[in-house]
């Protein structure tokens, strides 16, 4: 029989996705399901972007006065300052790179949600998983730029023409992550944007397609962390 690698619509208008190997089906989660997995997540990558930012920030305000100062033209301090910026978000990207794969981040086993990809029904390889980390964060960075910006009117003012470019680029990043959040609640598989392009769903509800009844109920369990396929 053929492998699907699609999903199919049941009684009563529900999606269901088939597992490709026919080990499991499963629903598509909700977008309020989703939303308390991603509230967990973020509120954890927060917690460690504070963390990580106190001792960076010290780093990036020696860079701050070496570059003021001019010290071999102030190349060596812009340097500190922008690696210092940067890898204050390492803990998020690390975060998603290394826990997609798994197909459960933190949130995701609090909530018993999987993030798998359609066409193997595992989690994303680490590639996927990293680019897609990368991409996230960056939709996260300009959506707190943009709340920052809206809650103080003054400093939007006194921006120079590079902070007013990369202000505005904000501002159209977070309205693509709007709408990659809308397009996870309006259409009826529940993928966002960011799904679609790497070709993942979030699933709810694992069923064995062939269930292995126990004395207690059923026996299966599934393992849907990324697998490298040996050919």
């Amino acid at each position: 029989m053929k492998a699907r690698t699609d999903w199919e619509l049941e009684s009563g208008a529900t999606w269901r996705y088939e597992d490709p190997t026919h080990r499991y089906v499963a629903r598509f989660a909700t977008p309020w399901r989703r939303a308390a997995a991603a509230a967990i997540d973020w509120g954890l990558c927060y917690v460690a972007f504070l963390l990580v930012s106190i001792p960076l920030g010290i780093v990036q305000s020696v860079g701050t006065i070496s570059r003021e100062a001019g010290d071999l033209g102030g190349v060596p301090g812009h340097v500190l300052q922008v690696a210092a910026g940067l890898l204050t978000v390492a803990p998020v990207v690390a975060y998603f790179a290394f826990l997609l794969p798994t197909s459960q981040t933190f949130g995701m086993r609090a909530t018993d949600l999987r993030a798998v990809s359609i066409k193997t029904g595992r989690g994303p390889s680490y590639v996927a998983a990293g680019i897609r980390a990368v991409l996230a964060t960056v939709i996260a960075a300009a959506v707190y730029a943009v709340y920052l910006n809206s809650t103080d009117y003054a400093t939007s003012r006194s921006l120079d023409s590079t902070s007013r470019f990369l202000l505005d680029a904000s501002y159209v990043v977070a309205g693509v992550g709007c709408i990659s959040a809308l397009a996870m609640v309006v259409t009826p598989t529940r993928r966002s944007l960011l799904d679609r392009l790497f070709g993942t769903a979030v699933l709810d509800d694992l069923e064995a397609a062939a269930p292995r009844p126990g004395p207690w109920g059923p026996l299966d369990a599934f393992d849907t962390s990324h697998r490298r396929v040996r050919t």
